[in-house]
């Protein structure tokens, strides 16, 4: 049986929660691919009545969770026949950079009338941040707001806003007009609000302007500061016994060996982080470049090659 809430296995700090959240075919599955490198989604999807996907660091196969916290191994990454109405979640493991510094649970769209609200209010007390995506089109609907608001003030602290499909925005005028707006009705309930065309940075492959133009640069910035944040809050849940003697470098502290705790950088496809400064691997080679232009990796973090990326439409989960 797995204890939802339980500490990191050594007594240590748990590694944070991000939950992607927001209404159906807001992005949030296309968000998820891009912070874990992902060329497309690593369950095969038959279905978008789907239960939260919370993704860890590892090899292991597939688990599903019952209410009751009870595992059940799957069959391979195909997620076809899982229910949300007798399922909590599905835990899937993935070797990813990200997944050294964080969780990240997708949830299903708050809207979606086939989906009970239950299912992802019941995964929700374990998110110690959210990603709230809305897109463009139909930026901060009221019925958005009025999940957001009956959230914990604690969380608004400490979550972000992220307008997607802003390649859909006319005009320059009309994307300031846009986020001006949504800036005001969000005051005081998330603590970074971007925009980003998540498409356009799966298109990006390689091209650094590219990336930038997209959004995603921007934002992966603000992922690193959500990260940051989280480790203050971290620290005052388990206390300075959680430590390891000498303490941890700046970053992201967790159950993690001391070698492995040398903080965060956004770096680009060479490896270099934004000031340029060279990174290279153990042998003193460069690091291969790989899916994204720009990630969120640990500053020590030796990678392995990535597969090419094909061109994606955002996805509708």
């Amino acid at each position: 049986m797995t204890d939802l809430t339980a500490p990191a296995a050594d007594g240590g700090r748990r590694k944070p929660r991000i939950a992607l959240m927001g209404e159906f075919s807001a992005g949030k599955s296309t968000l998820a691919n891009l912070l874990m490198e992902q060329a497309k989604s690593p369950v095969r999807v038959t279905a978008t009545q789907l239960p939260p996907i919370w993704y860890s660091l590892g090899d292991a196969p597939p688990v599903r969770i019952d209410a009751d916290g009870n595992e059940t191994p799957l069959d391979g990454d195909d997620l076809t026949g899982i229910s949300p109405d007798d399922t909590r979640a599905v835990r899937v493991f993935l070797q990813a950079d990200v997944l050294r510094l964080c969780d990240i649970i997708d949830m299903p769209g708050s809207s979606d009338p086939n989906i009970a609200a239950e299912v992802w209010q019941s995964m929700l007390p374990l998110a110690d941040a959210v990603i709230w995506c809305t897109p463009a089109t139909q930026a901060w609907r009221q019925t958005e707001a009025a999940i957001w608001e009956d959230m914990p003030p604690e969380l608004h602290e400490r979550s972000a806003l992220l307008v997607t499909r802003f390649d859909k925005v006319r005009t320059p005028e009309d994307g300031k007009r846009l986020l001006a707006r949504v800036e005001r009705e969000v005051d005081g309930l998330f603590r970074h609000v971007q925009a980003a065309s998540l498409t356009d940075a799966l298109a990006a492959r390689e091209d650094e302007e590219a990336w930038r133009a997209s959004g995603m640069d921007s934002f992966c910035e603000t992922f690193v500061a959500m990260l940051e944040d989280l480790e203050a809050h971290l620290d005052g849940a388990t206390g300075a016994a959680a430590h390891p003697e000498g303490g941890t470098a700046p970053g992201l502290a967790r159950p993690f060996p001391q070698d492995a705790q040398d903080g965060l950088a956004v770096v680009g496809s060479d490896g270099q982080p934004p000031h340029r400064a060279t990174q290279t691997d153990g042998a003193g080679e460069m690091q291969e470049s790989g899916v994204m232009p720009r990630r969120v990796v640990r500053k020590t973090s030796s990678r392995t090659p990535r597969p090419s990326r094909p061109a994606q439409t955002e996805s509708l989960i």
